[in-house]
């Protein structure tokens, strides 16, 4: 398919490995993003990647960049652990066994990265292909059936790809019956800067993959180191200031989180600063183990920032087009079982092959589309509502609806 072109909305994690893999394949992409630029907003923090993302990394990096970003990422201890709000454990749960597609490329199955450092390891090679500062706020088709995104710059493309986020202005027009749900669970997040001094003061055996720390209440804090496996690599040394700054850089991601009816309103919670959060999470865990009450008071107080659970309800096929979605546009879920980035990069794989064949005229596109959107659905919101189980168990939140 000559001249064959694919936009993209939103330069997440999904987006971004997308159009990493397309641009490698000799595939026209632009990337549209409503951000200035990668970090003018936070863009969350430590995640896990599973076999499920190690695989798909394997495939869209090439070597150097796959070998760096192993040099940035951590590799855990295999298993999530689990303690009262005293520090009695609980049942470990082992996750060597976690479904996914098999990994490949050399990557270990199981990673714990950075989202800032990997976006800033997708991105290289797209430099020109991304559009910061704009907004998708919908699409129209022309006379062609070309869609034509807005705000109207006048460029068109043979395939648009909703890639932004749970909010997507792409999927309301797309699928305006699909909704999403407030899950009832609050969390305030906050990077734990490691270092000497803060090491000294958390306990080593809450180091591992993660850690859950919860009451009967479902009041919960978690603890999520990432422990850079090479921040002397020369390839980290051969990227920008900010880069090897970032790099070398160890964190744990630490999580206050209750059900929503324990915790204050959402405007005002999205109103009060970083020292207010904190303060709001010393109160709910002052009389619980010392250790846990440290982790909240070593919070950067800069990265603090309150978060709303939703999820996405799963919906029936709908007939496929060039316009399509991915990642948490059409399958956010919720974080309980850690799956939701990795379920996002699959699409990007799953999607760049579709896209791939039918740009070497292999498949005609819709049915690439169709192809891409059954295998989507079907594990996509099993991904939903294992995550819905999990979460409803473990964070007490609710149930999906039906």
């Amino acid at each position: 398919m000559p001249d064959f072109s694919v936009a993209i909305a939103g330069a997440g994690l999904a987006g971004l490995a997308l159009a990493h893999y397309l641009h490698r394949h000799g595939v026209d992409v632009t990337v549209y993003e409503r951000d200035a630029d990668l970090t003018s907003r936070e863009p969350g923090y430590r995640l896990h990647i599973n076999s499920t993302g190690t695989s798909v990394l394997s495939a869209v990096l090439e070597p150097r960049l796959r070998d760096l970003f192993l040099a940035t990422a951590g590799i855990p201890r295999q298993a999530i652990l689990h303690f009262d709000e005293h520090l009695d454990p609980g049942p470990a749960r082992d996750i060597s066994g976690s479904v996914g597609i098999a990994a490949g490329g050399g990557l270990p199955e199981h990673l714990v990265a950075d989202r800032s450092t990997l976006r800033r390891i997708l991105i290289t090679g797209l430099e020109g292909r991304v559009r910061f500062g704009t907004r998708v706020t919908g699409y129209r088709h022309d006379q062609a059936g070309r869609v034509a995104v807005r705000p109207g710059d006048g460029a068109t493309a043979d395939v648009l790809v909703a890639a932004d986020g749970v909010h997507s202005a792409v999927r309301r027009q797309l699928l305006p019956r699909a909704q999403v749900v407030d899950l009832g669970a609050r969390h305030i997040a906050a990077k734990v800067p490691l270092d000497d001094s803060t090491r000294a003061r958390i306990p080593r055996e809450l180091y591992s993959t993660f850690t859950l720390i919860s009451d009967a209440h479902h009041d919960m804090v978690t603890f999520g180191p990432l422990e850079r496996s090479d921040p002397a690599s020369p390839l980290i040394a051969e990227r920008d200031e900010a880069f090897r700054h970032e790099a070398a850089s160890d964190f744990a991601l630490v999580i206050f989180s209750a059900v929503a009816d324990r915790m204050p309103p959402d405007a005002e919670l999205s109103a009060a600063s970083g020292r207010e959060l904190r303060t709001l999470a010393l109160d709910r865990v002052c009389d619980w183990h010392p250790a846990v009450v440290e982790l909240i008071g070593l919070w950067d107080l800069d990265t603090v920032q309150p978060l709303v659970l939703r999820s996405s309800l799963p919906i029936p096929a709908w007939p496929p087009g060039n316009v399509t979605v991915m990642g948490d546009a059409v399958h956010a879920m919720s974080p309980a079982l850690g799956i939701g980035a990795n379920t996002a990069l699959r699409d990007a794989l799953t999607l760049g092959t579709e896209l791939v064949a039918a740009a070497e005229d292999r498949k005609p596109l819709i049915t690439a589309i169709s192809d891409y959107e059954a295998a989507m659905r079907d594990y996509g919101f099993a991904a939903v509502r294992d995550s819905a189980a999990m979460g409803r168990r473990v964070i007490g939140h609710r149930p999906l609806p039906g």
